[in-house]
C-alpha cells in the first residue's frame, strides 16, 4: 500500500481535477466573455461570512486552478466580490442579518 504522501504526490502530478474544473467551469465562460468583447470574467467559488478570512476558505483545488491559469498566461486572483448581502432566509423583517460576501477567481487576459 502506498503512503498518503505518495498518493498526494501522484494526485499533484496528474492534475486531472484541475483540468476537469477548468474544462467544466472556466473554459466556456472565458470563451463567451472574450467573444463578447470582454477582457475578464469572474468565476464564483463560494461565499464567506463577514469577518471570516478569505485565505482560510480557499481550498487547495481552487488555489491550484488559479495557479494553472497563471501558467496559461492569464491573470488570476482569488478575491472577494464587491457586493455584500444578507441572505434572504437569514434576514429579519427589516432586512438585517449576517452579512455574506461572495468570492471567486477574477480572470483577465
Amino acid at each position: 500500500m502506498i503512503t498518503a504522501k505518495e498518493a498526494k504526490e501522484l494526485y499533484d502530478q496528474s492534475g486531472q481535477e484541475v483540468a476537469d474544473f477548468l474544462k467544466h467551469n472556466v473554459e466556456q465562460r472565458v470563451k463567451k466573455a472574450a467573444e463578447g468583447g470582454k477582457r475578464d470574467v469572474f468565476i464564483h467559488l463560494g461565499s464567506v461570512a463577514q469577518f471570516e478570512y478569505l485565505d482560510r476558505t480557499i481550498t487547495p483545488l481552487q488555489q491550484a486552478v488559479a495557479d494553472k491559469l497563471k501558467t496559461l498566461g492569464y491573470r488570476a486572483d482569488i478575491k472577494l466580490d464587491r457586493d455584500k448581502y444578507v441572505p434572504r432566509g437569514l434576514a429579519d423583517d427589516n432586512g438585517n442579518g449576517p452579512t455574506i460576501q461572495n468570492y471567486g477567481i477574477q480572470i483577465s487576459w
